[in-house]
């Protein structure tokens, strides 16, 4: 399958991430973490908003309150009113230096996990996994460079979570009622492969956005791959099911050399698919 270009007007991202399909609204929201850019998307109107932020932005999330976003910044989770554009914390945390937050999702419960990545020229394991308890961001696994995507099965009993740095995807048994995982095991694993942000659909299939290899590739529960999405650009970051079997990707064009974006000049742009 290929992927083709969602909407020209749309701006390029630096770094495009957090694909997140908002049903009700009928809005898809992304963000650019390098360009500090909240973005969203109405799918009926094809209006475009966007909104800078003070840090980096690594996810985002409508919040529960009307007119109110729920933000990955470098250091915390924040809620964003979209009239005043005031940051307030609701969770930070004292990250070491060259360190920030980085994918964040709900899961079937509505708790909000979120990894950190190191992003130094020499990462050292010193990133974690975290889950967001009354206004508390827990350290749930340590020693990572870069935790990164998150998905659960269609009946919330097994997580996972790209491990970018090792080129591995994590499988863990997840207990909904504690929001506790155990058990870790391979799912996926392969040399120079780096996996980054990662989805699941009602059948079961992982998606996982492969960054630097131009592509989302499709998993069974077993591990099995089955399918894959060709993106015309090579830095894919993240994905999201949308409405009717569509896939919303994001990607990236941070640190291509000018030679390599004129070869992909889509990259930083958002994509769709029709899975079915």
């Amino acid at each position: 399958m290929n992927a083709d270009l969602l909407d020209p007007v749309l701006p390029l991202s630096k770094l495009g991430e957090g694909a997140y399909w908002h049903e009700p609204s009928s809005t898809l929201y992304w963000v650019d973490i390098e360009g500090q850019t909240v973005h969203s998307c109405n799918m009926g109107d094809r209006h475009h908003r966007s909104w800078q932020v003070s840090r980096q932005v690594s996810f985002v999330l409508p919040a529960d309150e009307r007119d109110h976003l729920l933000l990955g910044l470098s250091d915390g989770v924040y809620d964003f009113d979209l009239e005043t554009q005031e940051e307030t914390a609701v969770a930070t945390l004292k990250l070491p230096n060259q360190h920030r937050l980085n994918d964040g999702k709900l899961d079937p419960w509505g708790r909000l996990w979120v990894g950190a990545i190191d992003t130094s020229q020499e990462p050292s394991e010193t990133a974690a996994l975290y889950v967001l308890r009354d206004g508390v961001l827990e350290e749930v696994e340590g020693g990572y460079v870069n935790a990164n995507g998150k998905t659960w099965s269609p009946d919330g009993r097994t997580m996972y979570h790209a491990d970018t740095h090792r080129g591995t995807i994590w499988m863990y048994d997840f207990d909904g009622e504690a929001g506790a995982i155990s058990n870790r095991r391979v799912f996926v694993r392969k040399d120079d492969w780096h996996p980054d942000g990662l989805s699941s659909d009602l059948e079961g299939k992982v998606f996982v956005a492969v960054y630097g290899a131009g592509r989302v590739e499709i998993y069974s529960h077993r591990g099995d791959l089955v399918d894959r999405v060709d993106v015309p650009a090579p830095n894919v970051t993240s994905c999201s099911p949308g409405p009717e079997g569509a896939l919303f990707i994001t990607t990236a064009f941070n640190g291509m050399e000018d030679a390599d974006r004129q070869r992909s000049p889509l990259s930083g742009s958002i994509f769709k698919v029709k899975l079915f």
